[in-house]
């Protein structure tokens, strides 16, 4: 959690403020009920302070987890919450008191009528639930007998082609994420098809299969960012970079001040960006996938 907090931090120019994160971890934590600090927990604490320090006002802006670890929706906390906190999260909603699981509908008895035949055991069934779509490919090209391994292609150099045979291209790594090492060796490249690419890893010697799925693509020549800089009491922006999850409006649509307009996500966080005044949607800048900035302008709303 510290590392992730120290990258943030460097990309935001603010590492100087570490400190000040540190002191405002244990306030959020007791302001939480003191949930442990352990993944996932941790990360929503380390989250919410990196937030109340760089906006300068605690929870002016409060991620979507905390909201749902607020509702009860991770279980109960152990000590006692704030609820002045608790009401600026998630207003008049109900609090769940009992086992979150609880609340899910059964399911299995669907997913079985769903994949029907094709699944010849418990462990099909499972397989087409986390999985639907290529759950139900592969259990419908075994049943075929038309299911096949993948041709591999050769590694590629960072130019996208084949080495020549008597030239090296890494494929073993040691990268480190928040904090963890891992050994990453690139054991096969999977045929391209519908803009993906499949690449086939050991991770610290557990076989993955990771698929790549291009979102945009990057033009040399240029720097910075594309977009222009809010300036109006209108313009939407974000206070740290991201990803777009989910825009919420459209153009012509009709807002309020404080409505949620669009979700982003960083450091692992989902936060909803809010109107700065209530009007019409002028204009939307981004959408889902897209990576943004601090001070870029996403949305435009007219008073």
């Amino acid at each position: 959690m510290i590392s992730n907090l120290a990258n943030q931090l460097k990309e935001q120019g603010a590492l100087h403020r570490m400190d000040e994160v540190l002191t405002e971890i244990p306030k959020v934590r007791q302001d939480l009920g003191y949930p442990p600090l352990v993944t996932p927990t941790s990360q929503i604490v380390g989250t919410q302070a990196f937030f109340n320090v760089l906006a300068g006002e605690r929870y002016k802006t409060i991620t979507n987890e905390v909201k749902l670890y607020l509702q009860g929706r991770y279980g109960k906390a152990p000590g006692d919450v704030c609820e002045q906190l608790r009401f600026q999260a998630i207003g008049h909603e109900d609090v769940i008191v009992c086992r979150p699981a609880d609340l899910l509908k059964p399911e299995m008895e669907r997913l079985r009528a769903e994949v029907g035949q094709l699944a010849q055991s418990e462990e099909d069934v499972l397989t087409y639930a986390m999985f639907p779509d290529i759950g139900r490919k592969f259990l419908e090209e075994r049943a075929a007998g038309t299911l096949a391994p993948e041709v591999l292609l050769p590694i590629p150099d960072g130019n996208g082609v084949s080495s020549p045979a008597n030239e090296g291209v890494p494929t073993e790594f040691v990268i480190d994420v928040h904090g963890e090492s891992y050994r990453v060796d690139i054991t096969g490249v999977g045929v391209k098809g519908e803009g993906k690419r499949h690449f086939f890893l050991s991770i610290d010697g557990m076989p993955e299969e990771v698929v790549f799925e291009p979102l945009n693509n990057f033009v040399g020549g240029s720097s910075g960012s594309q977009r222009k800089q809010a300036s109006g009491p209108g313009d939407v922006s974000t206070s740290m970079p991201g990803n777009v999850v989910d825009v919420l409006v459209k153009e012509g649509d009709v807002v309020k001040a404080g409505q949620a307009v669009l979700i982003s996500e960083a450091m692992k966080m989902e936060t909803e960006i809010q109107a700065p005044m209530g009007g019409t949607v002028k204009a939307v800048h981004v959408a889902k996938g897209d990576r943004v900035n601090p001070g870029d302008v996403l949305i435009e709303i007219e008073g």
